[in-house]
């Protein structure tokens, strides 16, 4: 992303394991705006709203640093000799996560699983989602077309309402053009076979 403040890096790829999971390497650059531990965490460019995901586990495995988290209602500090390995993101339990201090990057392993060949958390999401977000100025009509394919919905309101606002916002954003996909940030599964 812009300004040095997050990256990805992919390596198990759904398409490469029949679409049974994905993994990828989340880092958070201590000296990044997104490092910058004065600044609330929620307020944060690379911290993710607090969200649920209808149907998908995801599995975090801190690799260094300090993270900080949000389960529930419950907030967790922890580092590499102190987390839970891994810690488990289930279906329908609201989620968050951050960089807790600046002393070193905060590097994550995330695995998410299942994977649906066409919708739900995948690694086209991720592509899309911060491709957008690095080379345009972002509608909200876009982010909830990207949100409802990847069934991933705020918890800041009650689900039913949360799904209803989020479906409404992408029938919207459809009609205004945007897409779930562009080809510019999407890997085609036939680049890494």
């Amino acid at each position: 992303m812009a300004n040095n403040t997050d990256s990805f890096q992919f390596f198990n790829r759904s398409q490469q394991i029949n679409n049974s999971y994905f993994e990828c390497e989340f880092t958070i650059y201590a000296h990044g705006l997104c490092g910058n531990v004065e600044m609330p965490p929620m307020q944060r460019p690379c911290t993710p709203a607090l969200h649920i995901h209808l149907n998908q586990t995801e599995y975090f495995t801190l690799l260094q640093g300090q993270i900080g988290y949000q389960l529930d209602d419950k907030v967790y500090s922890c580092d590499i000799h102190t987390c839970p390995r891994p810690i488990i993101m289930s279906p329908l339990v609201p989620h968050t996560f951050w960089a807790s201090d600046n002393k070193e990057d905060l590097i994550i392993r995330v695995r998410v699983e299942p994977v649906n060949k066409y919708s739900g958390i995948r690694q086209e999401f991720f592509e899309n989602f911060v491709g957008v977000i690095r080379d345009q100025h972002i509608s909200i009509f876009q982010v909830f077309l990207i949100f409802e394919h990847a069934e991933t919905y705020p918890a800041s309101l009650p689900l039913p309402l949360a799904k209803l606002v989020v479906k409404i916002g992408a029938l919207i954003g459809q009609l205004l053009g945007y897409k779930i996909e562009y080809e510019e940030y999407t890997t085609i599964a036939d680049e890494f076979n």
